[in-house]
């Protein structure tokens, strides 16, 4: 069927195997998103439980009947259906729902996600690996830092919280850039606060940090604008915590981060994500797509190679998601191959 005639038939959510996707752990996603259309079916998974209930409860019925190939149309329903609520929890239902008819879009078509987004979409994407649960302070640190780092990423990504003292938080990034043998970027996990960001940033040597990652609790504009203005020199970079695209542009315009690393998923799904790729463009800020979504990052770099650089791959959490799904799609010296099968690339194994 012409994936221009298609229309949405059903949409479902469906619980994944635990014997073949498990053993489960606290924090795993456990649920696929189903649509389908002219006897096709598109699917994204693994999806968390809160927004695949409001997929199944609310959004799925939304979608019925809405051209399978019209993702800015039903982009606008779905924003509509949740008014008010549509951020948070909201835009992260409507992403995975995105993501799923982008992949019966891709299977009606025979094409790849990423060839639908692009006639030349790259055949390899970068990726940079995150270990965000690693304790920087513990006696086998370095080797797991060196460990990762040698496995050819673009650079590596390491979580530093707020509650160590400023030369100890000082300390312990030199050392993983040490470790690592490349800049490191630092993800305060919006522990950090003005005056935490403000006493560490100037014993940060930007040869050392590429960018300190959410240091304030809200990427709110007034905030992260101010935080520019006393911190002068300060590498952040943030996006993930943001749901409009007007907020956004806005922050890129005003506070020009080193990095934006929003996430494909969280801020709608791959239709809304196009948009933010275009506003990072537009302010020649680097886009560092999240690693909560890897398999739509990794198309959208692939079709956006010249907005998007490295995608983020969280080391430890990934292979866990991947367990899903039939094959896998992991790192090779620093590269992902774009999957060259129609839609997102994978199945769900049941």
């Amino acid at each position: 069927m012409d994936p221009a005639d298609a229309v949405i038939d059903r949409v479902r959510v469906e619980r994944l195997d635990e014997s073949v996707a498990g053993p489960w752990k606290t924090g795993d996603s456990r649920y696929a998103v189903v649509v389908e259309a002219g006897g096709e079916t598109g699917v994204f998974a693994p999806v968390d439980e809160l927004p695949a209930a409001l997929v199944a409860t609310r959004l799925g019925q939304s979608a019925l009947r809405h051209h399978v190939a019209d993702h800015p149309g039903l982009l606008r329903r779905l924003l509509a259906e949740l008014g008010p609520h549509a951020e948070g929890l909201g835009r992260w239902a409507v992403g995975v729902l995105d993501c799923a008819v982008w992949d019966l879009h891709g299977r009606l078509a025979d094409l790849p996600v990423a060839a639908l987004l692009s006639n030349h979409p790259a055949r390899r994407v970068p990726v940079y690996a995150s270990w965000l649960s690693l304790d920087l302070a513990a006696a086998s640190t370095a080797d797991s830092v060196k460990a990762t780092a040698g496995e050819g990423f673009a650079f590596t990504k390491w979580a530093l919280r707020g509650g160590a003292e400023a030369a100890e938080m000082v300390l312990l990034a030199r050392r993983a850039a040490a470790w690592a043998g490349h800049r490191v970027a630092v993800d305060a996990l919006g522990t950090w606060g003005h005056l935490r960001t403000m006493e560490v940033a100037p014993l940060l040597d930007s040869e050392m940090v590429r960018w300190v990652e959410d240091p304030l609790a809200r990427t709110d504009r007034a905030a992260y604008t101010r935080l520019r203005s006393r911190s002068e020199g300060l590498r952040v970079a943030f996006g993930e915590r943001l749901s409009h695209l007007e907020d956004a542009r806005g922050l890129l315009e005003d506070c020009r981060p080193e990095a934006f690393t929003f996430d494909a998923v969280w801020c709608g799904g791959i239709t809304e994500a196009r948009g933010w790729l275009g506003a990072a463009h537009d302010a020649r800020v680097p886009v560092h797509l999240h690693g909560r979504a890897f398999l739509p990052a990794v198309h959208l770099a692939a079709a956006f190679p010249d907005a998007a650089e490295a995608v983020e791959y969280q080391v430890v959490w990934e292979p866990r998601r991947q367990r899903a799904l039939r094959g896998t799609l992991r790192p090779d010296g620093g590269h992902v191959v774009l999957p060259d099968r129609p839609g997102l690339g994978m199945e769900v194994r049941r």
